[in-house]
This record gives C-alpha cells, sequence and structure tokens, in this order.
C-alpha cells in the first residue's frame, strides 16, 4: 500500500473510530443485523438471543414469505421460534444442511436465491448455538468469521472486517473451553462487544509479532541487494515514524541485570535476558504538586510507595482449572458466571476482567463470589457497601485542607494493595443515594469505570493524576430497577440466582468448614454430617433458596450436636 493511501485509510478509521470500539446494536425501526455481522461481534436485538430468533425467524413463517422449502424445515422453525432449544437449534442446521446436500445431488431442485436463504439459516443456527456455549458451533463460527474476512477487500478494515478478525481469535478460544452447552433457560445474556474485544491482546501480539517477523524478512542481508521499490521504501520509513500504530512500547521490569539465572539445561543468562513481566506505573510525575503547610498532612509523603514506581500486574493463575474448581466448590450455581469471568483469562498476560454487574434475589451469595473470585486470582480484593452513602466522598475522597482529607478510593487501593490491578467491590449497588450533595455517588462510580477517565483520574487528595484503568469492578444489587442506566450500560450484567435443592450437599460441606474455622472447632469436633442429619438438611431446605437460611441450618445442626439426644 502506498502512502498516500495508507493515510487515507488511517484517516477513514480515525473519523469513524467509535464504529470500532464501542458496540453495534441495531438502530431502531431497522431489521436486526444480518448474520456477518453478527459474526463479526455485533449485538442481538436487544441484546437477547431469544429475541433474535423471533425476529429473525418470524418473517420466514409468514404466508407470504416468497421461499419454498420442506414442510420439516418449516416445522422446526416455528418450534425454534415458540420455545427455542440447543436442540432445536442443532435440528435447524441438520435440516437445512440436508437441503443444502439435496440440492447439490440434484435430488431436489432448489431456487438460487432459496439456497442463499438456506445457508443462511445454516450460518445463523451456529452463530446462536456458538452462544450458549456449544464447542463444535463455535469451532464452526471461527472458520465462517475467517472465511469472510478473506472475502472482504484487504484495503482498508471497516468495523465488520475488523469485528471478523477480533471474532474469529474469540471463536477458536471458546472452541477450546471444556464447559457444558446450556440450554436457553440457562443462558446469560451478555455483551457480544464485551466477549470479542477481550481477543484484542491476541490481536495486538499477533500483528506485532507479524510486523516484526515481516520487517525482518524484508531487511536486506548485509552483503545482499534487495529491489528498491519506493512504495515498500516510504511504507517502511512510516511504519518506523509512527504513523502506524504498533504494538504499544512495553514498560515492563527486569530483575537486575548483574543477577546470573540457570535455565533448564544448566546454561547461564543474566537478567536482561529474562521475559518481561507485567507492570504500569500509575503515578507519575508530582514536581507539580504544592507542598503541604506545616499542619497539614502530606499526601505526597503518604503516597510515595506508588509514585514513579512500577506496579506488577498480577498475571491469571497457572492453573485456571483449579481455580474455577475451587469456586464451584463454594459455589456451584454459579457456574455459568465463573466460567465467563475466567474463560478469557487463559490468553491473557495479566488478568484483566469488564466491569461487571452481578445481580440477583438476596442471599444468593453475590458479594461472597465477587470476594472469593478476587482471593483465587489474587488480587487482593475490597469490599465498599454502598447502602445509605449519600455522597461520592467515600469513592472520590475528600482534597487537602479539610481535616477529613484522604485519597479517593484509587489511591487508597493502588497504596494499600500495591499492584496495579486490584479488584473493587461496590456492594448493595442498587441502594446508592440520589443526593447530589457533596457529589452524586453513582456519576463518581460511573467516572471511575470509565477506561478514558480511569487513566488519567484526578485525585483531589493528592491533586495529582492516577491511572486506574487497570482496576478492576464488580458491582452487586439484588434488581437493577435503582440503578441508573449508564452505569448498567457499563458493565457485563450477569444474574446469579438462588440456589437450588441439587447444590445443597456441596454448599453445606463448605459452610460447614466456614463455621468450623468461625467457631474455631477443629474437624475431630465437628466432622461430616452424617445421614440423619443430611436428612434434616434436605428436608428443611427442599427448594433450595438463600445461603444464609442454609447457614443458619447447619449451625443449627452443629448445636443440636452439641445439645445431645433427648433424654
Amino acid at each position: 500500500m502506498s502512502t498516500t493511501a495508507r493515510r487515507a485509510a488511517l484517516a477513514a478509521v480515525l473519523k469513524r473510530l467509535p464504529s470500532y470500539t464501542k458496540p453495534r446494536w441495531p438502530k431502531p425501526g431497522e431489521k436486526p443485523h444480518n448474520t456477518i455481522e453478527l459474526l463479526s461481534g455485533a449485538e442481538f436485538e436487544g441484546g437477547d438471543l431469544v429475541r433474535d430468533i423471533g425476529t429473525y425467524l418470524s418473517p420466514m413463517l409468514e404466508p407470504s414469505w416468497p421461499h419454498k422449502v420442506p414442510k420439516r424445515l418449516l416445522t422446526i422453525m416455528k418450534g425454534l421460534r415458540s420455545d427455542p432449544s440447543l436442540a432445536r437449534l442443532r435440528q435447524l442446521e441438520d435440516a437445512a444442511q440436508t437441503v443444502l446436500d439435496e440440492a447439490d445431488a440434484g435430488r431436489a431442485p432448489v431456487l438460487a436465491q432459496t439456497i442463499a436463504v438456506v445457508e443462511d439459516l445454516v450460518d445463523r443456527s451456529l452463530v446462536y448455538a456458538a452462544a450458549l456455549g456449544c464447542q463444535r458451533a463455535a469451532m464452526r463460527c471461527a472458520v465462517l468469521a475467517f472465511r469472510h474476512w478473506r472475502g472482504r477487500p484487504t484495503g482498508f478494515a471497516d468495523p465488520v472486517t475488523h469485528g471478523l478478525m477480533l471474532s474469529m481469535l474469540d471463536y477458536l478460544h471458546a472452541a477450546d473451553l471444556h464447559v457444558t452447552p446450556v440450554d436457553v433457560r440457562g443462558y446469560i445474556q451478555e455483551s457480544r462487544h464485551l466477549q470479542i474485544w477481550q481477543a484484542d491482546g491476541d490481536a495486538r501480539r499477533l500483528t506485532h509479532l507479524l510486523t516484526l517477523v515481516q520487517e525482518a524478512v524484508d531487511t536486506p542481508q548485509p552483503g545482499t541487494s534487495a529491489k528498491d521499490d519506493p512504495e515498500d521504501r516510504a511504507a517502511i520509513l512510516e511504519d518506523r515514524a509512527g504513523i502506524i500504530r504498533q504494538a504499544p512500547p512495553v514498560t515492563e521490569a527486569r530483575p537486575e541485570d548483574g543477577v546470573m539465572w540457570f535455565n533448564e539445561d544448566g546454561q547461564t543468562y543474566s537478567g536482561a535476558d529474562l521475559p518481561l513481566a507485567p507492570g504500569m506505573v500509575v503515578v507519575g510525575d508530582v514536581s507539580h504538586v504544592k507542598k503541604s503547610g506545616k499542619h497539614d498532612n502530606d499526601p505526597v509523603k503518604e503516597a510515595e510507595a506508588i509514585i514513579g514506581k512500577r506496579l506488577p500486574l498480577v498475571a491469571p493463575p497457572a492453573d485456571l482449572g483449579a481455580a474455577r474448581a475451587e469456586l464451584l466448590a463454594e459455589f456451584p450455581h454459579a457456574e455459568r458466571i465463573v466460567d465467563r469471568l475466567l474463560r478469557p483469562l487463559a490468553s491473557q498476560d495479566s488478568v484483566r476482567i469488564p466491569p461487571v454487574l452481578i445481580w440477583g434475589p438476596p442471599g444468593g451469595g453475590k458479594t461472597r463470589l465477587a470476594r472469593r473470585l478476587g482471593e483465587v486470582l489474587d488480587l487482593q480484593p475490597a469490599v465498599l457497601s454502598m447502602a445509605g452513602a449519600t455522597d461520592s466522598i467515600t469513592l472520590t475522597g475528600t482534597a487537602r485542607g479539610w481535616s477529613t482529607g484522604g485519597f479517593s478510593i484509587l489511591g487508597r487501593e493502588l497504596i494499600r494493595t500495591k499492584i496495579a490491578n486490584p479488584i473493587i467491590i461496590i456492594d448493595e449497588g442498587d441502594k446508592i443515594g440520589t443526593s447530589r450533595t457533596n457529589g452524586n455517588a453513582c456519576d463518581a462510580l460511573i467516572n471511575l469505570m470509565g477506561a478514558e477517565t480511569a487513566a488519567r483520574y484526578r485525585d483531589v487528595y493528592l491533586q495529582a493524576d492516577i491511572d486506574g484503568s487497570r482496576v478492576q469492578w464488580i458491582v452487586t444489587a439484588n434488581g437493577l430497577d435503582t440503578i441508573p442506566r449508564a452505569l448498567v450500560d457499563r458493565c457485563l450484567v450477569l444474574r446469579l440466582d438462588e440456589p437450588g435443592p441439587e447444590h445443597l450437599r456441596t454448599l453445606a460441606t463448605s459452610i460447614l468448614a466456614d463455621v468450623r474455622a468461625d467457631r474455631g472447632l477443629d474437624q475431630l469436633w465437628a466432622p461430616p454430617f452424617d445421614g440423619v442429619e443430611w436428612a434434616a438438611l434436605e428436608a428443611n431446605w427442599a427448594k433450595g433458596g438463600s445461603l444464609r437460611a442454609l447457614r443458619r441450618l447447619v449451625e443449627t445442626v452443629l448445636d443440636a450436636r452439641d445439645a445431645g439426644p433427648r433424654q
């Protein structure tokens, strides 16, 4: 590509940048996204797979639909619209593929226009099935995304082409996961945009490495001459000038160069040869900050542990399977949420979870799940209850000069944890006060969660910018009605239902261990439940329900042990 063409392509992307970086929703009054757009990461109708299925199939089931297809296929389509399920999606794929196979063999004459519609039925059913966790469908969708990407113009990456590349990586990752597909009733609505942007790190590394190798291949070796192509030479110069974005500069730290290390073969190498460890500076230059008065606190001194220092970015656990098992041993009813949050970590060099909103009925274990997730990932979680919070001071801090002066929550947690990506849990998010005296707490939280605003967050106590872009956020709530739409839109919304009776034994065993620890009891004095005790628990928790209620039942069983049998 010539220099002029490259600059024109870059300018066109910059002009439409929000189309690349923000979710692509169907516009009101327009048809839902076509299958290629869904493959590229566009959102389902209303963000809901079930709604999208109905909107997609309804026109095909009208008497005026011009295409003639076998009655069996129409019957399956009607059943899928009225009662969507993974089994019916597979039936639709098989029936539509049979129509195509018979047309190819000449056994059933089908119009070319109808062939295109039936092919789209196959592809669409795969997109829906992949959204429900079907690995085979995810693999097929990765191939489809690759095929459509290859078939699009290569000189300019429009939002759909760009999305197909990210989506291909995301589908490949999903196809490699060992998870059990769920049917529609267990489907958790989530943004496709957030899903495919988890692959952004993979795409950057892939692009960076390919660019390095390609540049090395195109660089003339000593003693040889290369063809002098003015366009190639201009392009290379333009790349070196930084016009085309390369992978972000690495700012990670290495061990001291003077230290010698040994590899598995016994060979020595210095710290300079070690792989880079992820990290970032969260507070830079503070030379502009005015010194405090004689009787004032000194924020700069209080924050010296993070000023100008590279804080490490915590990496995902080496064994994600063990982390998953540990969480599911305590929260068997949260399997879909645990898998959704852990799945993207397999391809990350440091933990990066999008802002999450976990909601559901009281007593389901939302806060504990969020806290245990942070502990298992070694993110040193902090829990901040917003119940009754009437202003934003808890989040934003207080300016120096006041007796109550203090850091924002970003400053406090970065100083406490000394890592760049801790996790902050906002509990009772549906009970945030609406007063605007001293600032609205919800407005402040939205500001802290935004990628751009958090990267340059001005701490009023420190009077300097803090980079909180890698801080993780989880909000818990009993409902969504009282949470501002602007906050909900910034989060990956996941529902946690109450556990059912099928989860009793796993949950009761976990709660027994907690109660045992709280009471300082050895396992010899608080052994596992026996058959009579399990029967009592099952009888009193026959329909499942709140974990708080289950804990009271477990404590009652232990108290009954201490009381002994009735005389």
